[in-house]
Protein backbone atom coordinates (compact mmCIF):
# COMPACT_ATOMS: atom_id res chain seq x y z
CA UNK A 1 0.00 0.00 0.00
CA UNK A 2 1.10 3.69 -1.18
CA UNK A 3 0.29 7.04 0.95
CA UNK A 4 0.84 10.10 -0.72
CA UNK A 5 0.76 13.18 0.82
CA UNK A 6 0.91 15.74 -2.19
CA UNK A 7 1.63 19.61 -0.94
CA UNK A 8 2.13 22.65 -2.13
CA UNK A 9 5.52 22.43 -2.41
CA UNK A 10 6.76 18.70 -2.44
CA UNK A 11 4.90 15.11 -2.80
CA UNK A 12 5.88 12.88 0.19
CA UNK A 13 5.35 9.15 0.28
CA UNK A 14 5.36 6.03 2.09
CA UNK A 15 5.06 2.33 0.90
CA UNK A 16 3.87 -0.03 3.63
CA UNK A 17 4.08 -4.44 3.06
CA UNK A 18 2.83 -6.40 5.42
CA UNK A 19 2.63 -3.86 8.09
CA UNK A 20 6.07 -2.83 7.55
CA UNK A 21 7.20 0.36 5.90
CA UNK A 22 9.53 -0.56 3.01
CA UNK A 23 10.47 2.91 1.76
CA UNK A 24 9.53 6.46 1.61
CA UNK A 25 10.04 9.15 -1.00
CA UNK A 26 10.63 13.04 -0.80
CA UNK A 27 10.16 14.96 -4.19
CA UNK A 28 10.30 18.46 -4.88
CA UNK A 29 7.10 19.79 -7.29
CA UNK A 30 9.42 21.88 -9.47
CA UNK A 31 10.87 20.67 -13.52
CA UNK A 32 10.95 16.75 -13.94
CA UNK A 33 9.20 16.12 -10.34
CA UNK A 34 7.04 13.74 -13.06
CA UNK A 35 10.03 11.57 -14.18
CA UNK A 36 11.66 10.98 -10.37
CA UNK A 37 7.80 10.11 -9.42
CA UNK A 38 7.33 7.40 -12.21
CA UNK A 39 10.42 6.02 -11.62
CA UNK A 40 10.14 5.51 -7.87
CA UNK A 41 6.22 4.06 -8.41
CA UNK A 42 8.08 1.44 -11.08
CA UNK A 43 10.86 0.35 -8.67
CA UNK A 44 8.02 -0.52 -6.14
CA UNK A 45 5.25 -1.79 -7.85
CA UNK A 46 2.71 -0.93 -5.40
CA UNK A 47 -0.74 -1.82 -6.20
CA UNK A 48 -2.46 0.23 -3.98
CA UNK A 49 -2.67 3.95 -3.40
CA UNK A 50 -4.37 6.21 -0.79
CA UNK A 51 -3.64 9.77 -1.12
CA UNK A 52 -4.15 13.30 -0.07
CA UNK A 53 -4.10 16.10 -1.59
CA UNK A 54 -5.89 19.50 -2.62
CA UNK A 55 -7.60 18.25 -5.97
CA UNK A 56 -7.97 20.64 -9.02
CA UNK A 57 -4.54 21.62 -8.88
CA UNK A 58 -2.13 21.19 -12.00
CA UNK A 59 0.11 18.97 -9.52
CA UNK A 60 -2.65 16.65 -8.63
CA UNK A 61 -3.25 16.23 -12.08
CA UNK A 62 0.23 15.67 -12.78
CA UNK A 63 0.07 12.89 -10.10
CA UNK A 64 -3.43 11.04 -11.18
CA UNK A 65 -1.16 10.76 -14.77
CA UNK A 66 1.62 9.54 -13.36
CA UNK A 67 -0.17 6.63 -10.39
CA UNK A 68 -2.54 5.92 -14.04
CA UNK A 69 0.19 4.08 -15.38
CA UNK A 70 1.28 2.08 -12.35
CA UNK A 71 -1.17 1.98 -9.68
CA UNK A 72 -4.26 -0.52 -10.18
CA UNK A 73 -6.22 1.33 -7.19
CA UNK A 74 -5.95 4.65 -5.41
CA UNK A 75 -8.32 6.55 -3.28
CA UNK A 76 -8.47 10.09 -1.95
CA UNK A 77 -8.58 10.88 1.73
CA UNK A 78 -11.86 12.71 2.91
CA UNK A 79 -13.10 14.31 5.79
CA UNK A 80 -14.52 12.23 7.72
CA UNK A 81 -15.31 14.63 11.07
CA UNK A 82 -18.72 14.28 10.66
CA UNK A 83 -18.43 10.42 11.27
CA UNK A 84 -16.16 11.16 14.02
CA UNK A 85 -13.48 9.13 12.54
CA UNK A 86 -10.81 7.62 15.06
CA UNK A 87 -13.15 9.69 17.71
CA UNK A 88 -12.12 12.76 16.93
CA UNK A 89 -14.61 15.57 16.16
CA UNK A 90 -13.91 18.75 13.65
CA UNK A 91 -14.37 22.12 15.35
CA UNK A 92 -15.49 23.47 11.54
CA UNK A 93 -18.99 24.53 11.25
CA UNK A 94 -18.55 22.77 7.98
CA UNK A 95 -16.57 19.95 8.32
CA UNK A 96 -16.09 18.72 4.75
CA UNK A 97 -14.47 22.47 4.24
CA UNK A 98 -11.40 21.60 6.10
CA UNK A 99 -8.27 20.99 4.86
CA UNK A 100 -7.37 17.65 4.39
CA UNK A 101 -3.94 17.56 5.89
CA UNK A 102 -4.68 19.46 8.41
CA UNK A 103 -7.69 16.67 9.68
CA UNK A 104 -5.03 14.22 9.04
CA UNK A 105 -2.15 15.92 11.25
CA UNK A 106 -5.11 16.10 14.17
CA UNK A 107 -5.54 11.83 13.96
CA UNK A 108 -2.05 11.79 13.93
CA UNK A 109 -1.27 13.21 16.54
CA UNK A 110 -4.26 11.69 18.75
CA UNK A 111 -2.21 8.92 17.76
CA UNK A 112 0.92 9.70 19.91
CA UNK A 113 -0.77 11.97 22.38
CA UNK A 114 -3.58 11.37 25.30
CA UNK A 115 -2.96 14.86 26.38
CA UNK A 116 -4.59 18.65 24.95
CA UNK A 117 -2.35 19.92 22.28
CA UNK A 118 -1.53 22.55 19.75
CA UNK A 119 -0.56 20.77 16.27
CA UNK A 120 1.54 22.95 13.97
CA UNK A 121 2.04 21.77 10.86
CA UNK A 122 4.83 24.30 8.99
CA UNK A 123 4.97 24.15 5.29
CA UNK A 124 4.66 26.77 2.52
CA UNK A 125 1.60 27.27 4.57
CA UNK A 126 1.88 27.15 8.04
CA UNK A 127 -1.19 25.49 10.01
CA UNK A 128 -2.24 26.16 13.97
CA UNK A 129 -4.86 23.54 15.77
CA UNK A 130 -5.62 23.01 18.82
CA UNK A 131 -6.68 19.29 20.41
CA UNK A 132 -8.25 17.93 23.33
CA UNK A 133 -7.67 15.08 25.05
CA UNK A 134 -11.26 14.30 24.73
CA UNK A 135 -10.92 14.35 20.81
CA UNK A 136 -12.88 17.74 20.21
CA UNK A 137 -11.08 20.01 17.85
CA UNK A 138 -11.52 23.80 18.89
CA UNK A 139 -10.25 25.53 15.75
CA UNK A 140 -7.05 27.09 14.75
CA UNK A 141 -5.11 29.10 12.16
CA UNK A 142 -4.02 29.45 8.60
CA UNK A 143 -0.84 31.48 8.41
CA UNK A 144 1.79 32.21 5.37
CA UNK A 145 4.81 29.80 5.96
CA UNK A 146 8.05 31.22 6.77
CA UNK A 147 9.33 31.91 3.42
CA UNK A 148 6.19 32.32 1.83
CA UNK A 149 4.64 35.71 0.20
CA UNK A 150 1.66 37.43 1.08
CA UNK A 151 0.78 36.87 -2.91
CA UNK A 152 1.87 33.45 -3.05
CA UNK A 153 -0.42 32.67 0.27
CA UNK A 154 -3.57 33.95 -1.34
CA UNK A 155 -2.84 31.96 -4.63
CA UNK A 156 -2.09 28.75 -2.07
CA UNK A 157 -5.71 29.39 -0.35
CA UNK A 158 -7.82 30.30 -3.99
CA UNK A 159 -10.82 28.29 -2.69
CA UNK A 160 -11.44 31.47 0.53
CA UNK A 161 -12.70 34.79 0.74
CA UNK A 162 -9.99 37.69 1.34
CA UNK A 163 -12.80 40.01 1.42
CA UNK A 164 -14.30 38.48 4.64
CA UNK A 165 -14.83 40.27 7.17
CA UNK A 166 -13.08 37.54 9.60
CA UNK A 167 -9.75 37.21 8.06
CA UNK A 168 -6.84 38.49 10.08
CA UNK A 169 -8.91 39.65 12.71
CA UNK A 170 -8.89 36.80 15.13
CA UNK A 171 -8.05 36.18 18.63
CA UNK A 172 -9.58 32.88 18.95
CA UNK A 173 -9.11 29.89 17.04
CA UNK A 174 -11.42 29.46 13.81
CA UNK A 175 -13.95 27.29 12.75
CA UNK A 176 -13.76 27.91 9.04
CA UNK A 177 -11.39 28.63 6.65
CA UNK A 178 -12.00 32.91 6.63
CA UNK A 179 -11.90 32.61 10.29
CA UNK A 180 -8.87 31.04 10.54
CA UNK A 181 -6.73 32.97 8.52
CA UNK A 182 -4.48 35.27 9.87
CA UNK A 183 -2.11 37.82 7.59
CA UNK A 184 -2.83 41.00 8.80
CA UNK A 185 -0.16 41.76 11.23
CA UNK A 186 3.24 43.78 11.14
CA UNK A 187 5.43 41.46 13.33
CA UNK A 188 7.06 38.32 11.13
CA UNK A 189 5.96 35.18 10.65
CA UNK A 190 8.24 33.48 13.73
CA UNK A 191 7.45 35.92 16.11
CA UNK A 192 3.13 36.18 15.46
CA UNK A 193 3.45 32.18 15.35
CA UNK A 194 4.96 32.41 18.65
CA UNK A 195 2.36 34.92 20.42
CA UNK A 196 -0.41 33.02 18.64
CA UNK A 197 0.53 29.91 20.91
CA UNK A 198 1.41 30.54 23.90
CA UNK A 199 -1.88 32.51 23.99
CA UNK A 200 -3.82 29.70 22.82
CA UNK A 201 -1.98 27.78 25.29
CA UNK A 202 -4.32 29.31 27.55
CA UNK A 203 -7.69 27.45 26.40
CA UNK A 204 -6.07 24.30 27.01
CA UNK A 205 -4.87 21.90 29.94
CA UNK A 206 -1.67 22.88 31.69
CA UNK A 207 0.20 19.58 30.75
CA UNK A 208 -0.72 20.26 27.06
CA UNK A 209 2.04 19.53 24.80
CA UNK A 210 3.20 21.46 21.09
CA UNK A 211 3.26 18.72 18.11
CA UNK A 212 5.13 20.24 15.34
CA UNK A 213 5.51 18.77 11.77
CA UNK A 214 5.96 19.90 8.09
CA UNK A 215 9.26 20.61 6.55
CA UNK A 216 9.77 24.21 8.51
CA UNK A 217 9.22 22.18 11.50
CA UNK A 218 12.44 23.02 13.11
CA UNK A 219 11.58 26.82 12.73
CA UNK A 220 9.29 26.39 15.33
CA UNK A 221 9.97 27.29 18.83
CA UNK A 222 9.80 25.24 21.92
CA UNK A 223 7.37 27.16 24.66
CA UNK A 224 8.17 26.73 28.35
CA UNK A 225 6.45 24.49 30.57
CA UNK A 226 5.03 22.78 27.60
CA UNK A 227 6.83 19.65 26.33
CA UNK A 228 7.63 19.78 22.24
CA UNK A 229 7.37 16.83 20.02
CA UNK A 230 8.73 17.45 16.62
CA UNK A 231 7.03 14.55 14.51
CA UNK A 232 8.13 14.25 10.30
CA UNK A 233 5.21 11.66 9.89
CA UNK A 234 2.24 13.05 11.80
CA UNK A 235 -0.54 12.90 8.45
CA UNK A 236 0.78 9.46 7.58
CA UNK A 237 0.40 8.77 10.89
CA UNK A 238 -3.14 10.10 10.44
CA UNK A 239 -3.81 8.33 7.15
CA UNK A 240 -3.18 5.10 8.58
CA UNK A 241 -5.24 5.45 11.67
CA UNK A 242 -8.13 6.57 9.22
CA UNK A 243 -7.93 3.66 7.09
CA UNK A 244 -8.20 1.38 10.33
CA UNK A 245 -11.29 3.36 11.48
Amino acid sequence: MLLLDLGNSSLKGQWWQDFRLQSSCYIRIEDGWQRRFNRYLDAIGAQQCHCACVPGSQAAADMDTCLDNFIDSRQRFKMLAQQNCGSITSGYSRPESMGIDRWLALLGSADVEVRDAIVVDAGSAITVDLLRKDGQHLGGAILPGFDTSVERFRGMLSVADFNHAEIGANENPGGSTESCIHINYSTDTSDYLNQLIERWFRLLSDDAVLIVTGGDAGQVEQHTGHDYRQLPDLVFRGMRRQLET
